[in-house]
């Protein structure tokens, strides 16, 4: 309403100055003033003629019915001397009697008919009044110049004709101007008319604008709930558009069958007892197109009205719901009172309608999305619980096999040869490796169905490191040596030790596994700066190419993936180096080349422990079998 006030506010008709009112429209007193003048020096001019066309008595009779005529004016309403119908003859007559009255008159000049045609002409075609009160003066003054020039000096006659230029300017100048004030008014009503129509849309727009954002941002608040979302619509739009009632019904997918899902304005119960809303509302879905019935009772005059003579309800809009070219179903606005919908308010509605169409196309893919992936979790959580169990069921037989196996190799049950104490031992090796398996399988179904968390104990890593190096004192079975470099005087610290073990295992396994002849060094120590163990593990192995070192701790990974691959396992190992890598906050690093072999670099962070002695540094030698069988000295480096 602010913008149609300015502009109401800026018409000329309030700006105009007290002058300039004057010329608004042409004013009963003004112009029978006007005429006045006029009306008595045509009269004279017809009194002091000197021609014979008229005797005296006619020409009395002339004046006096020309003064009569003006005196006329005074009993004529006001309202017509505002319209140029009434004020036009009038012109037209003074113009006619003035041309009469200077032809009987005689003696008027070239130079008088000249003055009063251009004074004439300039008083009609100036558009400033002041300008218009100048040019009246002057023309006056200069054509009295003239004239009192001329040998015409002695006529008395002349003397009237001086002052008609001034009174013709006056005259037919006041209603020039008039005719050009009313012309300005109508232009500046037009004009303003156009601003407000403009203003008008601008607020339409305004206000459609403010409806779409705040529809949008109530039917994005959220998407997992749609009674929420579309409740929360209807509440918006009832805001921007009063409808007396609105119905969304929304599709089945898998049944196709189409429900009411929310309504506002009338209770979702009152639909039972009548089809007409919900079936007009399902035809407007299938034709994709908004249907309108302005009145129901009218042009749907055959079908059953009983519900709408009931709820008062009078007009009809229904708009589909489609999103993505697929339909949804469809939003209907009733009326209480009969509506024309307007082509603004349908495609204001519709577009309503396509931003909560699409809101419910996302909710429904979400939903979806959702249903999928607790179905994943489920399948993943039967498959972790099937591992479980199967592990669990197998370790009990493999401990059989493994006590029966030791009980061979110590000859309780007899003595053997050497080819079948070198079977057992074969069959040992592959339970231990089917063991380690099956407890890796143990440790990922842990990390899938726990959260494990990091313990803290103190650990002497010279001991630690002893005690690994132990599990490893049966030769492998290719042609690989085994080298331990660690110091005596490791410090005593605080780890989680039965994590720190895993990931050093996993990773001296894996080098081994990948090395059939050469070397796997396994060397550690400690870096007091950074308060952290390190520990190398490197062999002269197949190595990692550079592509697939990204993915080598991914679950499942294998070097070669193919069906005829060299080396066994599942690729869990690594796998498990990760994640206890990360519970501990280690890091681990990898370099490798192709056929040259790999280096794992582990450093943990460790807490010291203040309170343990120094251990005193004595030089000592741990013996390691061959392949071959023979004897092997690991030397391990004693500080000075």
């Amino acid at each position: 309403m602010s913008e149609t006030q300015t502009i109401d506010n800026q018409q000329p008709s309030a700006t105009l100055g007290s002058l300039d009112r004057l010329f608004e429209v042409a004013r009963k007193a003004t112009v029978i003033q006007l005429r006045w003048p006029l009306v008595i020096l045509c009269s004279y001019l017809l009194l002091y003629s000197p021609g014979s066309w008229l005797t005296p008595n006619q020409i009395q009779f002339v004046v006096v019915f020309y003064l009569l005529t003006n005196a006329t004016l005074y009993f004529v309403g006001d309202k017509f001397f505002a319209a140029s119908h009434f004020y036009g003859p009038l012109l037209l007559f003074d113009a006619v009697f003035l041309a009469v009255a200077l032809g009987l008159s005689g003696g008027a000049t070239s130079d008088f008919y000249l003055a009063c045609s251009l004074t004439l002409v300039l008083s009609c075609i100036c558009n400033d009044l002041r300008v218009l009160l100048m040019v009246t003066l002057l023309a006056s003054l200069m054509y009295a110049y003239s004239v009192f020039n001329s040998e015409a000096a002695g006529d008395p006659s002349v003397y009237l004709r001086v002052l008609f230029p001034l009174v013709i300017s006056l005259f037919y100048g006041y209603f020039a101007q008039v005719e050009r004030t009313k012309r300005l008014a109508r232009k500046n009503e037009e004009q303003a008319k156009r601003e407000r129509v403009s203003a008008e849309e601008i607020r339409r727009q305004r206000k459609r604008l403010e409806a779409l954002h705040a529809v949008n941002v109530a039917v994005n608040s959220t998407i997992i709930d749609r009674t929420k979302v579309l409740d929360a619509f209807l509440e918006k739009v009832s805001t921007y558009f009063p409808f007396g009632a609105a119905i969304v019904r929304l599709r089945n997918r898998e049944t196709g069958s189409v429900a009411t899902v929310a309504a506002k304005g009338i209770r979702s119960s009152a639909l039972e007892g009548s089809a007409n809303p919900i079936a007009w509302a399902d035809r407007s879905a299938k034709r994709q197109t908004p249907l309108v019935i302005r009145n129901v009772f009218e042009e749907c005059g055959a079908e059953e009205l009983q519900w709408w003579r009931d709820e008062g309800l009078v007009s009809f809009l229904g708009i589909p719901l489609v999103a993505n070219g697929e339909r949804l179903g469809s939003l209907t606005f009733l009326m209480r009172q009969e509506h024309d919908f307007s082509a603004e308010e349908i495609e204001c509605l519709s577009t309503m309608a396509g931003q909560v169409a699409l809101v419910m196309h996302r909710s429904e893919l979400f939903e979806r999305i959702q249903q999928q992936a607790n179905d994943l979790r489920l399948v993943s959580q039967v498959k972790d619980e099937f591992l479980g169990i199967v592990s669990h069921e197998l370790k009990t037989p493999l401990n059989v096999i493994s006590g029966y196996i030791n009980i061979l190799v110590e000859g309780i049950l007899g003595k053997l040869s050497p080819i079948q104490e070198k079977a057992l031992q074969t069959i040992m090796r592959q339970t231990k490796e089917l063991n380690g398996l099956i407890n890796r399988v143990l440790q990922v179904c842990t990390f899938e169905t726990e959260t494990p968390r990091a313990d803290s104990h103190k650990i002497n890593f010279w001991e630690f490191l002893y005690e690994l190096k132990s599990v490893y004192e049966d030769p492998p079975a290719n042609d690989v040596r085994l080298n331990w470099e660690f110091s005596s005087d490791l410090p005593t610290l605080y780890s989680d030790r039965g994590k720190l073990k895993h990931i050093v295992e996993n990773l001296i396994n894996n080098a081994l596994k990948f090395t059939d002849a050469g070397n796997v060094t396994v060397s550690a120590r400690y870096l007091p700066d950074d308060k952290m163990m390190e520990f190398k593990i490197a062999d002269t192995g197949i190595g990692i190419s550079k592509e697939q070192l990204p993915a080598i701790f991914d679950r499942f990974h294998q070097v070669d993936g193919s069906g005829t691959r060299e080396y066994g396992g599942m690729g869990l190992g690594l796998y498990i180096v990760k994640k206890y890598t990360e519970l501990l906050g280690a890091t681990i690093h990898v370099e490798s080349r192709l056929g040259q072999g790999s280096t794992f670099v582990l450093q943990v962070p460790c807490r010291p422990d203040l309170s343990a002695a120094p251990r005193p540094e004595e030089p000592f030698a741990l013996p390691l079998q061959a392949a071959g069988g023979g004897l092997l000295s690991a030397a391990l480096p004693i500080p000075d």
